[in-house]
């Protein structure tokens, strides 16, 4: 596994999960990619590296937390949609202000696994799996309230492009 030390590298479509640990007294991230092969990890925090990855797509974290929040009405632990077009909406499993928070693509998830009272299993769409020291009702929830975000975020689009038919510039018109 690749160690990055130098540099953010953007997480894509194909990221799984972004799971944050501390070791050496920093926080360090091990990003968890479609293919084994291309996971990596880097001596820079969940929250920088999500950071970086949605500043590439026109806004921070910050802003991309705030908006959900207003949109769906979830205070804590709200999901995000990075890039709508490729499907890159990822839930938090604790706190998105903790730098060892750890992100799951909501659109790979398979399954959650109950292993113990505190111990998750997330199953993604290509057999991969993760474990996570967090309760299977939390993990549950979280995949919910992505889901209803989704829903919600949808919608919103779907009336703005509706609304859209009127600017002549409008590439996404609907054809009737």
């Amino acid at each position: 596994m690749e160690i990055l030390m130098e540099k953010v590298r953007e997480i894509s479509p194909k990221t799984l999960a972004v799971v944050g640990y501390e070791g050496d007294g920093r926080f360090l991230t091990r990003v968890i990619e479609y293919e084994e092969v291309d996971d990596y990890e880097t001596t820079f925090s969940t929250q920088q590296v999500m950071d970086v990855t949605c500043k590439a797509f026109g806004i921070s974290l910050k802003g991309l937390i705030e908006g959900s929040r207003m949109l769906s009405g979830i205070t804590h632990k709200p999901p995000i949609a990075i890039d709508r077009i490729s499907g890159m909406y990822f839930f938090p499993v604790e706190s998105p202000l903790r730098k060892a928070c750890t992100w799951i693509a909501h659109s790979h998830v398979l399954e959650i696994e109950k292993i113990e009272q505190h111990s998750t299993r997330v199953v993604f769409k290509n057999g991969r799996d993760l474990v996570l020291e967090v309760s299977y009702a939390t993990m549950i929830n979280q995949l919910y309230r992505t889901a209803q975000y989704r829903y919600l975020l949808s919608n919103k689009m779907e009336d703005i492009l509706e609304a859209s038919q009127h600017i002549a510039e409008s590439k996404w018109h609907k054809k009737r």
